[in-house]
């Protein structure tokens, strides 16, 4: 039984222990807890289908998780690596305001150069071919 049913209970017993006898106010209290009865039922339904969806989400989460290793092979372990683990980026230090900051391939190719997005001015950095590594 949840909180507001316990509520709306004490309330019909309490209205039962004041033995009120005007038939008209009787009526009306015993309407005013049925209808409080009634919000509580439907406040508990909605609990309930709330906390279905929310399972259901999971689930999907779950799957979605296994779909991603299956196609990428990839799984949560993976995306919380490290940005200097991805060969992609290069870890640069700004020799103007010495911030550690990363660059991916596609900026390399920046007709305007690299800038440093903490103090905007411009950085120059030798990078060795790939062909040059091996």
């Amino acid at each position: 039984m949840s909180r507001i049913s316990e509520k709306v209970a004490y309330l019909d017993g309490l209205m039962e222990g004041l033995e009120i006898e005007d038939a008209k106010q009787k009526k009306l209290f015993n309407a005013i807890i049925d209808a409080l009865d009634s919000i509580a039922e439907e406040l508990s339904d909605h609990d309930d289908a709330i906390e279905e969806l929310n399972d259901s989400i999971d689930e999907i989460y779950d799957d979605m998780d296994d779909y991603d290793e299956i196609l990428y092979g990839e799984d949560e372990d993976d995306e919380d690596e490290d940005v200097d683990d991805d060969d992609d980026f290069f870890e640069v230090v700004c020799p103007n305001c010495g911030e550690t900051i990363y660059f991916d391939e596609d900026m390399l190719d920046n007709p305007d150069g690299l800038i440093c997005p903490n103090c905007n001015e411009p950085i120059e950095i030798n990078i060795p071919d790939k062909k040059d590594e091996e």
